[in-house]
């Protein structure tokens, strides 16, 4: 009777390289999509568009400040001296503390002929508010609104945080302030905001619609409220603008920095 033929024992140690050899293959991959990650997070953490190097400069830092100065044919020995002694500095706190003691917590606030509207509202909004001082139908009722964005922040309390248009008047001390338009303008719009606020730089085209689309009828007064704590060169930039306006460039100077992103694009 034939013996059985023993098994053939399959050969491991070859198999054991390829899989050790194929396990380092996939750890240094690993290694690397790691490293690439991390380096993104890094870019979009710092703003960085194509380069790892130091974060990008801000566009109103006071070397650009001064720089916006120098092409405006502005003074520049009287605007960097002004800037840099921060005289003009206790002149934006004065705005900002104004502004937080008549209820403005954020930028951009205005007040229409005293009616708060705060944020950066649509143009529709503004236009139902101006449109009703202008032909003597103002009230101080929700309902009397039919603008959608108004009725949902409507506050006729005056007293929730949480709305952004009280239809309340409030009387507003307007002194010492930089401001365009004919002084016998039936409505008078008193804006709180800030050189480097995203929504102040959103709503600033909408300002430029009222004033062009209310002509001769809107008087606009500009007030000064660096939110600090999260922009930390607008309080600079507030100064800046009043340096400019020591020479008669305040709005010039106020435009040039509320366009910086549009002249970027």
């Amino acid at each position: 009777m034939p013996k059985p033929k023993k098994e053939e024992k399959i050969p491991m140690v070859r198999s054991n390289k390829i899989i050790y050899f194929m396990m380092g293959i996939i750890t240094l991959f690993l290694v690397f999509l790691t490293i690439k990650v991390m380096n993104l997070e890094k870019k979009i953490a710092s703003g960085a568009t194509g380069t790892t190097g130091a974060q990008q400069e801000s566009s109103i830092s006071v070397k650009n400040l001064k720089k916006y100065a120098k092409e405006m044919k502005l003074n520049a020995g009287k605007f960097n001296k002004c800037l840099d002694s921060g005289e003009k500095k206790s002149l934006v706190e004065k705005d900002a503390t104004y502004g937080t003691s008549v209820g403005i917590q954020g930028t951009p606030g205005f007040f229409i002929n005293g009616k708060f509207l705060g944020g950066a509202f649509p143009f529709s909004a503004f236009k139902e508010i101006i449109d009703k001082e202008l032909d003597g139908t103002s009230s101080t009722k929700c309902i009397n609104y039919t603008d959608s964005n108004l009725q949902q922040q409507c506050d006729e309390t005056g007293t929730d945080p949480s709305k952004a248009f009280k239809p309340v008047s409030k009387q507003l001390d307007v002194s010492n302030t930089q401001v365009i338009g004919p002084k016998d303008a039936k409505v008078q719009l008193v804006e709180f905001s800030d050189f480097e606020c995203p929504f102040c730089i959103r709503v600033y085209s909408t300002v430029k619609q009222i004033l062009k689309d209310y002509n001769g009828q809107v008087r606009l007064y500009y007030k000064q409220f660096p939110l600090t704590q999260i922009h930390q060169n607008a309080q600079k930039a507030a100064e800046a603008s009043l340096c400019a306006a020591d020479q008669g460039k305040f709005w010039e100077f106020h435009d040039k920095l509320f366009t910086l992103d549009q002249a970027a694009q």
